[in-house]
């Protein structure tokens, strides 16, 4: 029989054995540890599926990591993004200033000498426009 509830694994960090503990919420008794991340990860969709006498494949897992961990992870998946999203425009706007400056009549060199770029790139921007 598939699941099609989500669980939540809790961890928690014991800086004195260097290991993660893990816990599946509302479920007394389904925990396991594992020295990495992974592998606690790995061991409790493991000891989870044993659990529930299910694949592990077929199981929603969301992992809740201590806040204070938690929020540093998420304030570099948001500063991440940002870049991303910063990147994308940036290169769309490359995109449009090369079409600009070849339509002024400037050579690809000379366009890619105002863009700091290099002229094979301008013409790889101008072949794939």
């Amino acid at each position: 029989m598939t699941s099609h509830k989500t669980y939540t694994a809790i961890y928690d960090h014991d800086a004195d054995d260097n290991a993660w503990n893990v816990r599946i919420k509302g479920l007394t008794g389904c925990q396991t540890y594992g020295r990495s991340i992974r592998q606690a990860q790995s061991r409790i969709r493991e000891a989870l599926a044993l659990w529930l006498d299910t694949d592990a494949a077929q199981l929603r897992v969301r992992d809740q990591f201590p806040a204070a961990l938690a929020s540093v992870a998420d304030d570099v998946v948001r500063a991440r993004s940002a870049a991303e999203r910063a990147g994308a425009k940036a290169q769309q706007q490359t995109v449009e200033a090369v079409k600009s400056l070849t339509d002024l009549g400037l050579s690809r060199r000379d366009a890619a000498e105002l863009l700091g770029l290099s002229h094979q790139r301008v013409h790889q921007l101008l072949e794939a426009s």
